[in-house]
Order: structure tokens, then C-alpha cells, then sequence
């Protein structure tokens, strides 16, 4: 290949064409193809071997805001390539630093948050967590530097970072609406007995459909539709098995939602499929996807818990204890007849042959109480963007059971433990836990009729096929147990 011949644009087109599709997902794949062939401009026709960082930069500044974070990790992700490869020797990368087992630590950028000076060291992985896992620039970093073993330094960038320099509105209203984008009426053939036909035999049939929750008593003056559970599109024995709610989480930050998932647990089964990486551990993984002979009555996926060095707990899948199990811990237990519980290890016991057993932190409601009396780091995790210290208002995520045994998830971008805790008990959760944090990693969508997927929150970030394609992290699939 004649490199001096070799443009940016050519470039990126080629080294985007490289990549199997189902690694980067259709939609990213198509907005990438989409970005090469209509948005690098005269960048596009720039000399390979020409361009340095910060004519990158400046390109990248030319562009709508809402597109230049992916930009930028797109196009300097790309061109390191090229350096890589040869093609572009004069690329100037940030310094690098050699770390663990033939891992090179490379560009060492300074993040200043607002006056806060925090240097991070980056690597070339942090670009590739951007573009594959479909990461924000700040947790991909943090991520890097936190499993190299600077965990500390990452929480306390954090706690700073949020208290002083990204601290959410108070007050105003909602700019989006309180009800499902996509309310279904109900078709008024709720069944007065259970179904016939089961999908799998050992979860048995669908039963009565649950009597679904009031409307939840909003903490401000109710926006039209608030706190309504509206239908969704799954139906199963004739009733909405999955109903969602949106709601404000506090008095005081009233221009924000966080959403809540009722899931009617006698109609749908529950099963913890463990994404490629995490949980982490030597055990029969499988491949990061609900089993084939399932897919076609999977409803939903929804994230799980933390990394497994930051869940104070353990993990048992398929009759292995990967980690031992911690008593005290908060357990999700999926069991092999598709039933879900959330338990407080060693003082709940198990009813039935486990499928998995998923511990993350300490039960944040107990007895339909709130148990957090304090936010301290220490007892709700330390982690870049959210599973710091508890008092952080960031994206959150928890699941709990209520006294019916039906199921509630709720999610949102301004919880703190405290009204993450308050929210999943106007939910009406008799136990409920935290699960994972960010908004990398705290998302839930719907399948089955929404398939390729639909965000159960609009505001998750992440593309709906997260939980339809390989996963890293692992997920609660929901199924459908009869037609």
C-alpha cells in the first residue's frame, strides 16, 4: 500500500471495515460508517502520515457537542492504529509507560476537573473500552486505573468531582415525560387461571397474573401520568407481565425521573447469565448470551452487580462456588425453576436447587425498611462514576421482591444510596439490593416484541442490544413462561 497516497478518511474506512459487526453492534457500527462517509470534511482528505494530535483536536471541536466524545475516541483510537501498523509514524501519542505482563501503558493525560488537577494513567485500552464496550471517556479511564490497582485515587477524583464540579439541578421540571413512551392499553383478557402450555418444563406454566401496583406517591406535585404503572408490549397469559413507572427520586431534584420495573414473577422466569469477563473467576462461562434454546422467549436483560473485587461478596453458577458466599451479604438467587429472591445470606435460607447466587454490598432495604443510615464508601462500594462514595448522585440501579413475591428494578441518573433505598420502598420492596452503578453499566431493556431492544429508561445511554449480543458483565435475562 502506498502510504503516502493513504488519507485519514481512507483510513478510518478500512480499519472501521475491519471490525466483525456484531463486536461493535449494528448501531454503532452504522453511526461510525455513517461519521467516516458524510463528517470528517476536509480532515478526511488530510495525508495519513500529516496529522497530529491536535489538528485531531481541533477537528473534533468543529463538531456538534453531543458527537464529540465518540469522535474523538473514534478517530484517535484509529489513528494509533495506523502508527501501529506503520502508516503514520509521525502520529504523536501522549508518553507511555511499559506496566503488568507485556501491557503497554501508553498516553498519559491529565484530567483537571474544574480546578481539581488528577493525573490518570491511560492506556491504549481505554480508547479500545470506549469504542467496543461502548464506554463514556471517564469511565473507560477510571476502569483502566482502578484494575491497575489505583482504586483509591480513582474514589477520592470522584467524590470531588461529583460534590463540587457535576452536582445535578435542583429544582425545575422534567424535560422529557413521565409516562412509557410507549403505553400499550391493556387488552382486558386478564386470565382468572393459570396457562396451559409452558415454555419450559421446569418453570412450569404461567400462573394468575399478579395484581399489578397502585400508582407510586410521588415525593413533589405529580406530573400527568406519574407514578402510573403503564403496560408494556409483553404480554403473557393474556396480562402486561412487565409494567414500568417513572417518578422523581427526592424533593429536590425535580427536573429528573428515575424509572421502576414491575415484573410480574408469575408469568415470567428469571435466569443470571455471566457475561465473557465478569463475573470474574475459572468456571464454564459460556459465551455472554442467553442460551439459544431460550432466545425466543427472552423479554428482558437487566445489569447485574459490581465487579466481583468490589461486591464484599461471592458467586455460585451452576452448582460451582466460584467465590465463597459471605454471610450478611446481600444474595441475588436465581433458582433453577426460573424463581427469583433477594436474600440476606445466612440468615435466608435458600427454598430451592440454586441456578446462581450473585452477592453485591448489604441489603439497602430489610423488612420494607430502608437500611441505609449512612453513605459512607466503606459499606456502598468505591468505584469511578457511581459506586463511589453513596452520597454521589449518579446513576444507580437495585432490585428487591415484594411481599406478593413480584419483582421490582428500578433505575436512574440521580440516586443516591440513600434514594436509590427510598425508591425501592415506594415501591413496595420487602428486600431489595444494590446492583451495578454508572452509566456504562447500570441499563435495562426490553426484548421479545421490542426486539432488537428498547431502553427501559430513555435516558440510558447505552445502544438497547447490550443484553441481545455477547455481553462482558453479566445480566438477569427475564422470560416469558407461556405464551
Amino acid at each position: 500500500m502506498n502510504t503516502r497516497s493513504l488519507t485519514v478518511g481512507r483510513w478510518l474506512k478500512l480499519w472501521l471495515a475491519s471490525f466483525p459487526e456484531g463486536e461493535l453492534g449494528y448501531g454503532l457500527t452504522r453511526r461510525l460508517q455513517f461519521f467516516v462517509a458524510n463528517e470528517l470534511g476536509d480532515f478526511g482528505k488530510l495525508p495519513l502520515d500529516s496529522v497530529g494530535i491536535a489538528q485531531v483536536f481541533r477537528f473534533v471541536e468543529t463538531l456538534p457537542k453531543r458527537e464529540r466524545k465518540l469522535a474523538y475516541a473514534f478517530v484517535q483510537s484509529g489513528l494509533r492504529a495506523a502508527r501501529n501498523a506503520g502508516f503514520a509514524n509521525r502520529y504523536p501519542g501522549l508518553p507511555a509507560k511499559r506496566m503488568v505482563i507485556g501491557w503497554v501503558w501508553m498516553a498519559v493525560r491529565t484530567l483537571v476537573l474544574f480546578g481539581v488537577a488528577v493525573g490518570l494513567v491511560t492506556t491504549a485500552a481505554a480508547a479500545d473500552r470506549m469504542i467496543r464496550f461502548k464506554e463514556e471517556p471517564l469511565t473507560a479511564y477510571a476502569t483502566v486505573v482502578r484494575q491497575a490497582g489505583f482504586g483509591v485515587v480513582v474514589a477520592f477524583a470522584e467524590d470531588i468531582y461529583y460534590s463540587y464540579f457535576n452536582r445535578p439541578t435542583v429544582g425545575g421540571n422534567p424535560t422529557d415525560s413521565a409516562k412509557f413512551d410507549d403505553e400499550v392499553v391493556n387488552s382486558n383478557v386478564d386470565r382468572a387461571e393459570p396457562a396451559s402450555v409452558a415454555f419450559v418444563a421446569l418453570w412450569g406454566p404461567a400462573g394468575i397474573p399478579s395484581e399489578p401496583p397502585a400508582r407510586l406517591v410521588s415525593p413533589v406535585a405529580p406530573k400527568p401520568g406519574e407514578g402510573n404503572f403503564l403496560n408494556t408490549r409483553i404480554f403473557v397469559n393474556g396480562s402486561s407481565a412487565i409494567r414500568i413507572a417513572r417518578i422523581r427520586p427526592d424533593t429536590e431534584h425535580t427536573s429528573y425521573f428515575a424509572t421502576i420495573t414491575w415484573l410480574d414473577s408469575s408469568l415470567l422466569a428469571f435466569k443470571q447469565i455471566p457475561g465473557t469477563d465478569v463475573p470474574e473467576g475459572k468456571y464454564e462461562r459460556g459465551d455472554g448470551l442467553v442460551p439459544k434454546e431460550l432466545r425466543a422467549f427472552y423479554v428482558a436483560g437487566l445489569n447485574n452487580a459490581f465487579l466481583m473485587r468490589d461486591s464484599q461478596g461471592g458467586f455460585v453458577y451452576e452448582g460451582k462456588v466460584v467465590k465463597k458466599l459471605v454471610d450478611g451479604k446481600a444474595t441475588l438467587v436465581t433458582y433453577q425453576d426460573g424463581t427469583l429472591d433477594v436474600l440476606k445470606w445466612g440468615r435466608d435460607l435458600p427454598t430451592k436447587e440454586i441456578q446462581a447466587a450473585r452477592q453485591n454490598l448489604t441489603l439497602m432495604v430489610d423488612n420494607s425498611l430502608s437500611q441505609v443510615e449512612d453513605e459512607s464508601q466503606s459499606k456502598w462500594g468505591w468505584v469511578w462514576e457511581g459506586v463511589g462514595s453513596g452520597k454521589n448522585l449518579v446513576w444507580r440501579s437495585a432490585i428487591g421482591v415484594r411481599a406478593d413475591g413480584t419483582i421490582v428494578y428500578c433505575i436512574g441518573p440521580v440516586l443516591s444510596a440513600r434514594s436509590l433505598a427510598d425508591m425501592m420502598v415506594r415501591a413496595g420492596a420487602v428486600r431489595a439490593m444494590p446492583l451495578d452503578m454508572n452509566s456504562a453499566y447500570a441499563n435495562g431493556f426490553l426484548y421479545g416484541p421490542y426486539a432488537p431492544g428498547k431502553r427501559i429508561d430513555p435516558n440510558i445511554y447505552r445502544e438497547p442490544d447490550r443484553f441481545f449480543v455477547p455481553s462482558v458483565r453479566d445480566f438477569i435475562a427475564v422470560f416469558a413462561k407461556s405464551p
